[in-house]
């Protein structure tokens, strides 16, 4: 976008050595050298050329040797990343992005493709690719309704170096990567594994970046369903384990999540609640529950768990839901970010409310730790918002 504003018009050439690594060199010719905005010389002809090394980054340390210098270690990306996402109201520090590639079960550091600067030797652009298996919206469980994916992430450039096409030029190298790679050996239900090809690639963007994406990388914009809803301060002062329903006294407890303890029951209602209900959410391994989904929401995940409910079965005690929200855009908003519900011993609306009234005395207590849990209710005089996706809002 850039170079179109500037009267710029550029092309690359790639050049690749036995290691990997790719020499780009961007060719920028200027409709008008005397305005010429480039921080690099420009020649007679007044086309400016400028190199950078494509290549992936290694998860280190080094050995601090020589033969180490244009290579790329995690924690210069994750230094980098936090450097470039710096301008937000809530930056992101660089532990941040390394905790989630630590967590990640699929993680590889070969998927993290950076541009490098070889005069100052620094990245200068990244992408990320990360691997996942998403489900294709089918109301049953067969592995027919999943498919493999990449997701795109961690997309940024130096100041010094945009407008220069170099985000562009990385997703285009991405893409075709993930065109060459096969699957990630998911075990099928005949026992063996499954290799399939990458079939989808999804990334998240805001409405100003939709455009980019669809010009430089096909990709099609669609947009998620999300509904504000305001909750008075009243609803904090309910008691938050007990509940009668239809005369019969039925006891809900809700505590944290416990790993892996509790993935053998929130996989299954994962998958029916979510995975069998909509496209494109993440089919979740024990191992996704037990490394990612643990470390990432931690201490913010609500289990609720039944004692003797009524079902269609029978009498049915354990989990019957799960919640977790974080704080978005104020001091009184928060997003639902996490959620499911076993529907056949729950409506959502019941699990919805009590776990939201745990989750958000949670909230309150973290603002004025020294209140008891029962008398923070009554501490908040103003009402909060809550962000959830539409459909669980019309449920």
């Amino acid at each position: 976008e850039d170079s179109v504003e500037t009267g710029k018009t550029m092309t690359e050439s790639f050049f690749a050595d036995s290691t990997g690594h790719r020499t780009i060199t961007i060719t920028i010719a200027n409709k008008d050298d005397s305005k010429d905005p480039s921080p690099v010389d420009t020649d007679c002809t007044g086309t400016t050329k400028k190199d950078y090394i494509l290549c992936s980054i290694v998860e280190g340390p080094l050995k601090n040797d020589g033969d180490n210098k244009d290579i790329k270690t995690l924690s210069e990306w994750t230094n980098f990343c936090a450097f470039c996402f710096s301008y937000k109201p809530s930056p992101p520090p660089a532990s941040y992005f390394r905790r989630h590639y630590d967590n990640d079960p699929k993680k590889d550091a070969s998927l993290i493709r950076v541009a490098v600067d070889p005069i100052s030797n620094e990245i200068v652009s990244s992408v990320r690719i990360f691997r996942r298996r998403i489900s294709s919206g089918g109301n049953d469980a067969s592995s027919s309704n999943s498919i493999e994916a990449c997701g795109i992430g961690e997309v940024c450039t130096h100041p010094n170096h945009r407008g220069q096409g170099l985000a562009r030029i990385l997703l285009h190298d991405a893409i075709r990567i993930m065109e060459l790679l096969e699957g990630g050996g998911e075990v099928g239900e005949a026992g063996r594994d499954e290799i399939t090809t990458v079939s989808c690639s999804l990334l998240h963007a805001s409405p100003s970046l939709m455009a980019v994406y669809e010009r430089s990388g096909n990709y099609e914009s669609v947009t998620t369903r999300w509904s504000v809803v305001t909750i008075n301060s009243s609803f904090l002062t309910s008691t938050k384990s007990i509940t009668t329903i239809n005369d019969d006294e039925l006891t809900y407890n809700i505590r944290n999540a416990s790993f892996p303890d509790d993935t053998t029951s929130l996989r299954p209602i994962h998958a029916k609640y979510s995975e069998q209900r909509f496209g494109g959410c993440i089919i979740r391994s024990d191992q996704y529950w037990n490394e990612y989904v643990s470390e990432e929401l931690g201490d913010s995940l609500f289990i609720l768990v039944a004692d003797s409910v009524e079902g269609d079965e029978g009498s049915f005690s354990g989990i019957v839901a799960w919640l977790s929200i974080r704080s978005r855009g104020g001091e009184n908003r928060y997003q639902l970010r996490e959620f499911g519900a076993d529907t056949e011993h729950i409506t959502t609306s019941l699990a919805l409310s009590m776990l939201l009234k745990f989750a958000f005395h949670a909230e309150q207590k973290k603002k004025n730790p020294t209140s008891a849990v029962e008398e923070v209710g009554d501490a908040v005089e103003e009402s909060l918002e809550l962000v959830l996706p539409s459909p669980i809002l019309e449920e």
